[in-house]
């Protein structure tokens, strides 16, 4: 294989690339501005330099900007794992679960409704639409989630019933991979059964293995350094590489053991939380003691996170979207008005999710089942804010003030976004969205990537006029 020759660019791709990169900040900051969701800027950008509108951006530069923009998302997810509170997380571990299972059911359930019973599509097409909508965009609920809510129940319930999903989705992907090489069969017995076991036992096996992994490297960790070799470790250079290592590992591993890659980054951000939780120094504020990960995290790799990989992620979903398709499919416009019904649809099978915030006990807050008041009893928020949390530094953490109600709204708007996810199963169900005719595929999956746009754009704008008023309690 011969090198590439180096060349200098041309001025026109100098200035589409240039203006592609800072018109997704500019973007951004208008629409965080107005509406509080800056993310549908670059989403939008993303759109309008992409191969279906203008196609100005060169293919090329538009796969590199994809796999930019998945690292950009990697990385989201990693820091939610940072700043995850596990005390919290494993208290309400089966509210999450419950909302989780929901927010996959109910779409794929209406889904089955109304295309099989009102639009009249295949059992198989109408289950690969609900199942490609069962997800909920991590990204994007992660980048609506400020650190300041994910020191929250609602947030961390939001963080986990989220990842959940996005895990039930990936595992339905490789379920409908499977249905697509099978699809010629009326049965579905003849689809091995460890397409399905396989990526649900490995995905319990990271949930319960890692969190044993962690107590033993805490425990060996506190037994094995003394203060100078711990003092190496403090430098920001050893967290940013032991970071990357970790990060690095756990996104392999899970990859290819046959589960999520994000659930990989997740758990890596949790592990290393926890594994340098008790030695943490969060009063210092120099970038030589710099000891707790997400300290490191906050001050090497977030700056280039939010101004460059994470509008990359965003742009990259946006000029992936076939947005010709959704006018008029084999010469009929009404995919538009069935795919504005979809979406409607859609929207509410994850907002109905929001309604076990009401229900399920809290007795943090005095709350027993249905909503019934109890004795209320301080959480350990109140009690202890600042003193263990590296989020907090030399301030008082500014935690949300959310009514029940509040976080039932907040759960059920957030859950509404798709994105990423949504778009890959869409994609793979391509074959069975048009199983019994060929000439039809393409007005299902219009449908799809409908709900997938007006659901993602919509749960964003909710979400962002939701908080744009939130109230804010400061810790003592």
């Amino acid at each position: 294989m011969t090198a590439i020759a180096y060349t200098t660019p041309n001025i026109p791709l100098i200035l589409t690339v240039g203006s592609f990169l800072y018109l997704i900040n500019v973007a951004e900051a208008v629409f965080a501005r107005f509406i509080n969701a800056g993310l549908l800027g670059s989403l939008c950008v993303g759109i309008l330099f992409g191969s279906e509108v203008s196609n100005i951006l060169p293919e090329a530069f538009q796969s590199a900007f994809i796999t930019l923009g998945y690292i950009g998302l990697l990385l989201i997810v990693f820091e939610a794992g940072l700043s995850t509170n596990p005390s919290l997380l494993f208290d309400n571990i089966l509210l999450s679960c419950t909302i989780a299972l929901s927010g996959m059911f109910l779409p794929i359930g209406l889904s089955m409704l109304l295309l099989y019973f009102g639009f009249g599509y295949p059992v198989l097409q109408s289950f690969a639409a609900g199942a490609a909508l069962s997800s909920t965009s991590l990204g994007t609920t992660l980048t609506m989630l400020k650190p300041a809510y994910r020191q929250t129940r609602t947030g961390t319930v939001l963080m986990a019933a989220a990842l959940l999903d996005d895990i039930g989705g990936l595992v339905i992907a490789a379920i409908l991979s499977q249905l697509s090489s099978y699809r010629a069969s009326s049965s579905l017995s003849s689809i091995p059964w460890n397409i399905i076991v396989r990526p649900i036992l490995v995905s319990l096996g990271f949930a319960f293995g890692v969190p044993v992994f962690g107590f033993i490297s805490r425990y060996t960790v506190k037994r094995t350094l003394n203060r100078e070799k711990f003092a190496r470790l403090s430098l920001p250079g050893a967290q940013i590489s032991i970071m990357i290592a970790v990060l690095s590992g756990f996104v392999s591993g899970a990859k290819y053991a046959g589960t999520s890659e994000l659930f990989g980054a997740y758990l890596a951000g949790g592990y290393l939380s926890h594994v340098f939780s008790p030695l943490s120094n969060p009063v210092s504020a120099s970038p030589r003691d710099v000891v707790a990960p997400i300290l490191a995290f906050n001050k090497h790799i977030m700056p280039l996170l939010q101004v460059l990989l994470s509008p990359l992620f965003f742009a990259s979903i946006g000029s992936a979207l076939p947005i010709r398709s959704l006018g008029s499919v084999d010469g009929s416009s009404r995919v538009i008005w069935r795919g504005l019904v979809y979406s409607l649809l859609m929207s509410l099978a994850k907002v109905l999710v929001g309604l076990w915030m009401l229900v399920w006990p809290d007795r943090v807050s005095g709350y027993g089942w249905l909503g019934r008041r109890l004795p209320r009893r301080p959480s350990e928020e109140e009690t202890n804010r600042v003193g263990e949390n590296p989020l907090a530094e030399n301030e008082a953490i500014q935690l949300p003030d959310f009514t029940r109600i509040r976080s039932a709204a907040f759960v059920g708007l957030a859950m509404v976004a798709r994105g990423e996810i949504a778009l890959i199963v869409a994609e793979i169900s391509q074959p069975l969205l048009g199983i019994h005719d060929p000439r039809a595929t393409s007005e299902p999956f219009a449908i799809v990537i409908w709900a997938t746009l007006l659901n993602t754009a919509g749960g964003a704008i909710s979400v962002g006029l939701l908080l744009k008023g939130q109230k804010t309690v400061g810790a003592e």
